[in-house]
């Protein structure tokens, strides 16, 4: 499943060839939708597959919910990882703050920020930030 969040040059690239008779079609194809070639190619990729999982499954032994999956729990782990890291930063600008208030300004759950706050407490303290939650408050210690 692609990300439509995901910047261009974040995306991997593969380079290949195509027939005449593939690239004619490729490039009608882009003209009539208004997008360039390797936007094309990528989304009749991204179609097949979703509209394949049985081929993938029996010829690949590729079974799509599980790497759906881990792309998820990478991603999850991106945004545990770059939200402790603000965290850290932000935590000089406060001696307490109301826990929706902290949620929104890492841009995260409140599920997420306090799965970071008792999940990863070590990891904070390590970094100098030692946290615990008082009713709606987060108070720095």
């Amino acid at each position: 499943m692609p990300s439509d969040t995901k910047k261009s040059s974040d995306l991997s690239r593969i380079t290949f060839s195509l027939d005449a008779f593939d690239e004619r079609v490729i490039t009608t194809m882009a003209k009539k939708r208004k997008q360039s070639r390797s936007e094309t190619v990528r989304n009749l990729i991204h179609n097949w597959i979703e509209g394949n999982p049985n081929i993938l499954k029996s010829n690949y032994d590729i079974d799509l919910n599980d790497i759906t999956r881990e792309i998820e729990i990478t991603d999850y782990n991106q945004v545990i990882q770059e939200s402790i890291q603000k965290l850290v930063r932000y935590s000089e600008l406060f001696n307490e703050i109301e826990f929706d208030i902290l949620a929104e300004q890492l841009e995260i759950s409140r599920k997420i920020l306090r799965n970071i706050i008792f999940e990863h407490k070590n990891k904070l303290e390590k970094l100098g930030v030692k946290l615990r939650i008082r009713g709606k408050l987060i108070i720095k210690e």
